[in-house]
């Protein structure tokens, strides 16, 4: 009896407006390998490069020196970004999920800005601005955690995010807005208005197992979810960890 083949990975190849070339590989955990040539950089947060070809060179900065620094210290992103370029020759460069899920290309106009989540960026063209976003009101600064600093990417350019699990879309009209647990928001467009709004009911706050708050999402705008949280997976993987009672 013959051994089947394995059915091959999906790929996803694309080409920005700025003409860098990208190949999304993979299906359960995927890979986004970019394609360099001579004048062509993206850059990362430091640690997040898979493997890179010899061709290509790396420089480690700040990103904008000790107040951006700070800034991305404070987000609980890496305090350092590191630029991947072509040197002498064509090259690529390839970034993986830490998870199973979805990468998803963004070609951003001049101007054009998404928000998302810290663990969601994986990388950019080096003609997009990456900063970071504080919330405007005390209440979501003081109870939102996670959702309380977002990064800003801001074009032209392509980026790269990373969406833990299947990707979710929502296109939101104007007014129209979507409750989400904290764990499950990945990024939004900048015209979304973002808040945190405390859960309605003590019932609902002691028994209904959302937590204290869920973020509040005001369209218009489109806003991109996480189907699997990594709180939940790892809350679920303790359940059987030593010293757990089985149920």
């Amino acid at each position: 009896m013959s051994i089947p083949d394995l059915p091959t990975a999906p790929e996803v190849t694309g080409q920005s407006k700025g003409g860098l070339r990208y190949h999304i590989l993979g299906n359960i955990q995927q890979t986004v390998a970019i394609e360099l040539n001579p004048g062509q950089t993206v850059y990362s947060d430091s640690g997040a490069m898979s493997w890179m070809t010899s061709t290509v060179s790396m420089n480690t900065h700040s990103g904008g020196g000790l107040g951006s620094m700070f800034k991305r210290a404070v987000s609980g992103a890496s305090a350092f970004i590191v630029d991947y370029s072509a040197a002498g020759g064509p090259g690529q460069v390839a970034f993986a999920t830490d998870f199973p899920g979805k990468i998803l290309p963004f070609d951003l106009d001049a101007g054009q800005t998404v928000m998302m989540h810290r663990h969601a960026f994986t990388c950019a063209e080096k003609s997009v601005t990456l900063d970071i976003a504080f919330t405007r009101k005390l209440g979501t600064g003081l109870f939102g955690g996670e959702g309380f600093v977002l990064q800003r990417l801001t074009g032209p350019g392509m980026v790269f995010a990373e969406l833990d699990g299947d990707a979710v879309e929502y296109h939101l009209q104007p007014n129209e807005v979507l409750r989400v647990d904290q764990g499950h928001l990945a990024m939004f467009e900048s015209s979304v208005t973002f808040d945190i709004e405390m859960i309605k009911g003590m019932t609902n706050v002691l028994l209904g197992g959302a937590g204290l708050f869920l973020a509040n999402l005001k369209g218009p705008g489109r806003v991109w979810l996480h189907s699997m949280t990594v709180s939940h997976v790892a809350s679920r993987i303790g359940e059987y960890l030593p010293g757990k009672s089985s149920s």
